[in-house]
C-alpha cells in the first residue's frame, strides 16, 4: 500500500452515535486496517473545543476532523497524501483544506454522496459538488471533513457552542492569521440524515458567529449565508418549517446501510485509484 504516515483522524461522538460510527467511519479501509490513527471525542459540550484540544496534543502533520457518519474508501488517503504535496508546493502558508468548501463566487467545490441530498442529484448517482482539477481558494468549508495542517498554527475556537460553524469559523482564523484554505476534490460518503428544521443549537453558533466576526460578514457556508441582518436566520428558520410542515421533503431522512456498498457501487475507490495511476503514484492490482 502506499504509506499514509503523518495522519491522524479525529471524530466528535455521542453515546448514542456508537452504531453510526462502526457502520461509517470506522468501516473505512485504511482505518479499519489500522493504516491511519481514529481518535474518537466522546461527549463533549460543542465541537470546536474538542477539535482545539486535539490539535493542541496532536503529533502528525495533517489532522482530519471528520463526522462520525463519513466513509473514505479506499485510497482516499493516498489521494489525499498527494493532494497535500501538490498543494505545499502551490502555496507553502495553507492551513486548512475542505472536501466539501464554498468560493468567494458562491460555488460549491468538491465531490462528495451525502445520503440526504442524493434524491436532488439522480443524473450524478447522488454525488454533488464541483470536481476540480487543482485545488481552489475557499472562504468555508462543511464540517464533515476538515484538513488542518497542524504546523500552521490555526486551531478551532473553544468558545464556540454547539456542533455548527466551526468550519467557517477556521477558515476566517486562518484568514486573520495570513494563512490561506483551499477546496480539494477527494469523492467520499457522508452519510447524514436530512436536517428539516434548525434548531436553538444552530442559532446559538449563529449568534455567536455574527458576534465574533461582524466586521468580516457576509460569509457563505454550504447550509446558508452568516450575516449581520437580523432577519435572515428567523425568515430562514421559517422557511425551513413551513417546507417540512406543508411540502413532501425531497430530501432524505434515511441513512445508508451500507456506505462501503454504495462508494463501490458509485465507483469510488477505482475513480481514487484511476486518478493516482494517472500521476504514477499508484499501480492497481
Amino acid at each position: 500500500m502506499f504509506p499514509v504516515a503523518g495522519f491522524h483522524v479525529y471524530t466528535c461522538a455521542r453515546s448514542s452515535d456508537a452504531e453510526i460510527l462502526d457502520r461509517d467511519l470506522r468501516r473505512s479501509p485504511a482505518i479499519a486496517r489500522g493504516d491511519v490513527k481514529l481518535t474518537v471525542l466522546w461527549n463533549h459540550p460543542s465541537a470546536s473545543s474538542a477539535y482545539a484540544q486535539a490539535i493542541a496534543s496532536a503529533k502528525e502533520d495533517i489532522l482530519i476532523f471528520a463526522h462520525c457518519d463519513v466513509f473514505l474508501p479506499e485510497y482516499w488517503f493516498e489521494r489525499l497524501d498527494w493532494e497535500i504535496r501538490r498543494l505545499t508546493q502551490q502555496d507553502s502558508r495553507w492551513a486548512v483544506a475542505g472536501m466539501s468548501s464554498v468560493t468567494a463566487a458562491g460555488d460549491v467545490v468538491g465531490r462528495t454522496w451525502d445520503a440526504s441530498l442524493a434524491p436532488l442529484f439522480p443524473e450524478t448517482g447522488g454525488i454533488h459538488g464541483g470536481e476540480l482539477k487543482v485545488p481552489v481558494r475557499v472562504v468555508s468549508v462543511d464540517e464533515l471533513a476538515i484538513i488542518v495542517r497542524r504546523d500552521s498554527g490555526v486551531s478551532f475556537d473553544p468558545l464556540l457552542p454547539e456542533f455548527h460553524l466551526y468550519g467557517a469559523d477556521i477558515v476566517l482564523e486562518a484568514e486573520g492569521l495570513g494563512r490561506s484554505c483551499y477546496g480539494l476534490d477527494l469523492p467520499l460518503i457522508h452519510n447524514a440524515k436530512a436536517q428539516l428544521s434548525l434548531g436553538r443549537d444552530y442559532v446559538r453558533a449563529y449568534r455567536y458567529m455574527v458576534r465574533k466576526w461582524r466586521d468580516r460578514l457576509p460569509v457563505q457556508t454550504t447550509c446558508g449565508t452568516i450575516t449581520r441582518n437580523p432577519l435572515v436566520l428567523p425568515m430562514r428558520r421559517l422557511r425551513m418549517r413551513h417546507k417540512a410542515i406543508f411540502r413532501r421533503s425531497t430530501y432524505s431522512t434515511q441513512r445508508a446501510s451500507d456506505p462501503c456498498a454504495i462508494s463501490k457501487e458509485l465507483g469510488l475507490d477505482r475513480m481514487l485509484a484511476a486518478s493516482l495511476s494517472e500521476i504514477g503514484c499508484l499501480t492497481p492490482a
